[in-house]
């Protein structure tokens, strides 16, 4: 804790340096919380104490490169040491947006590390608005035609590591055996469907075979806030991938493969969720395979997203888990997809 207050002095000493000839008031800010916070002797007491986290907002405000560098990196610091308090998520997530617009390449990639911070602290958002404005900040950069190809793939890969996040945080809230049935991060699509399923078929086995101990009481209704935010991800997802605007994540469109990997990645890796929850399974089987079988029906030679090589792959890698993983619960889903594959079989011979 020593060194962390040691830096955090540190920085303010460098925000005041920074700050002194053409912003008086933000120097003025800095030496009186240097005072301040050699009076403060924990995380607890610096995230009570509102003039920490002031300075460094009111660095961002003033919308200088270099202020604002600094006073995200001190954001991110105070993020992961948990001194700052819940209630001000709200105002630092206004901040981020309004950097996220910045042009300066060094200020969006600080933006969305700070974005993937909070998903990684306890700060993780708890309700929907702030879960939409975290994510949406990701998006919106992701989609942004001005935004460089490191931002963009900065953006991704930040949306993709929050999402495992946000699920890993449902299988814990909802009390489900994490760490036997995919939690623990975003992983590369290196590995082939087979080996994919055939691993995601040994923690389902493992799960029944609780299920039958009478170790683990499946099939619920009811799910917790976390569970709640998690489907509203799902659902946005889904309608992403179909090519329609997400309502709660309030995204015109993104790219459909895009949606539909991380779809794919859910599937696969949070099997329990789906044979648990039955809010999950309703979205499994009335808008996801809705939107396999329709994707499956597609002209292979159709021009556009839905007609390229890499997204008809992650199709028929969703289309594979569904029947290996899933089919037990969704049987007629299952037995119409096995159907329209044997037929695009034929039609291909």
């Amino acid at each position: 804790m020593a060194a962390f207050m040691t830096v955090l002095e540190s920085d303010l000493r460098a925000l005041s340096a920074e700050a002194r000839r053409r912003y008086p008031a933000v120097k003025d800010a800095a030496e009186h919380a240097i005072l301040k916070l050699r009076s403060l002797s924990s995380a607890d007491e610096i995230a009570q104490n509102e003039d920490i986290l002031r300075i460094f907002v009111m660095a961002c405000e003033v919308k200088n490169v270099k202020l604002s560098a600094i006073g995200l990196s001190c954001l991110q610091k105070l993020i992961s040491h948990d001194a700052i308090a819940p209630s001000a998520l709200k105002e630092i997530l206004s901040t981020l947006k309004e950097h996220g617009e910045m042009a300066d390449e060094s200020i969006q990639l600080k933006t969305l590390q700070t974005i993937l911070v909070i998903f990684q602290s306890n700060l993780q958002p708890d309700n929907e608005e702030n879960m939409a404005h975290a994510l949406g900040i990701c998006l919106r950069l992701l989609e942004n035609n001005r935004s460089s190809d490191s931002v963009r793939n900065t953006a991704a890969a930040t949306f993709r590591q929050a999402v495992a996040l946000i699920f890993d945080h449902v299988v814990t809230a909802e009390s489900l055996p994490a760490g036997r049935f995919g939690s623990g991060g975003y992983v590369t699509r290196t590995n082939s469907v087979t080996s994919d399923v055939n691993r995601n078929i040994k923690r389902l086995e493992l799960l029944e075979a609780e299920v039958i101990s009478g170790s683990h009481d499946v099939r619920r209704d009811t799910i917790t806030k976390a569970g709640k935010l998690g489907l509203c991800l799902l659902e946005d997802l889904t309608t992403l991938a179909a090519g329609g605007s997400a309502i709660w994540l309030r995204v015109g469109s993104i790219q459909r493969s895009f949606a539909l990997d991380l779809l794919e990645f859910i599937l696969s890796n949070y099997v329990v969720l789906f044979r648990t929850l039955m809010p999950f399974e309703e979205v499994l089987r009335h808008q996801i395979c809705s939107l396999l079988m329709t994707s499956l029906r597609t002209n292979s030679e159709i021009e556009g997203e839905v007609g390229e090589p890499y997204y008809r792959r992650l199709v028929l890698r969703s289309v594979a888990h569904i029947i290996r993983l899933y089919s037990s619960s969704l049987t007629t889903e299952s037995e119409m997809l096995s159907i329209i594959l044997q037929k695009m079989e034929l039609f291909c011979n």
